[in-house]
């Protein structure tokens, strides 16, 4: 069940923070300026679709640089930018594939219970709350696993994230209770958001993929 492994994630993550906090807090700032950019261009419509884009990309580059943390070596900045110059275009294929999905689920959430009534619509319901889950457990696992493919390849990473979660049920629980529960600590004192908040999550998915990819 992997409960020991999953623990020692927790606290490496931790640790790993630690010992990398200023570079760490530097592109997390950035991650967070490109996601408050997004919430302001949201006031002026026309402007959102261009700095929709520096969110995922941002994303990419923060994993990147928690790839090298995990594996046990120092970055800089140039690393930042090099994970974005490596995987800019997936980032955007993966953020579109993400809004796709939200929408598909939301449609057939919506869409039957409105139009039909009784017991299968409940079940048609819990289907698709099932794939909700399934597919958020997923993207923990798919930025680092496709850091760590030899050949980056989107369908693979996410093929590969499926199988990671139903081999170890489990440990993909645990380590999503993790994602929350620091997700949670983050939101609530606010500073750790700020500084190190996407920056920590990251480190968490690549160290819970780098155990599971050694066990």
């Amino acid at each position: 069940m992997m409960i020991k492994e999953a623990v020692g994630v927790f606290w490496q993550t931790l640790k790993d923070v630690w010992e990398e906090l200023l570079p760490l807090c530097v592109v997390n700032l950035v991650w967070l300026l490109a996601l408050m950019t997004v919430g302001l261009a949201s006031i002026a419509l026309p402007l959102v679709s261009i700095t929709l884009l520096l969110l995922p990309i941002t994303v990419a580059g923060i994993y990147y640089v928690a790839n090298r943390v995990a594996h046990g070596k120092t970055f800089s900045f140039s690393h930042f930018i090099e994970g974005i110059k490596k995987f800019w275009w997936r980032s955007l294929l993966w953020m579109l594939a993400n809004v796709l999905m939200v929408l598909v689920i939301y449609t057939n959430l919506i869409f039957y219970p409105s139009q039909f009534e009784g017991l299968w619509v409940s079940v048609v319901g819990g289907f698709w709350l099932a794939v909700v889950i399934f597919w958020l457990t997923m993207q923990m696992y798919f930025w680092p696993l496709l850091i760590e493919q030899e050949e980056p390849r989107l369908l693979l990473a996410w093929r590969n994230s499926a199988y990671l979660v139903l081999i170890n049920p489990f440990y993909a629980f645990l380590i999503v209770s993790f994602h929350l529960l620091f997700l949670a600590v983050s939101v609530a004192l606010t500073l750790p958001l700020v500084f190190v908040g996407m920056a920590l999550l990251a480190l968490l998915g690549n160290n819970a993929v780098l155990t599971m990819l050694v066990k």
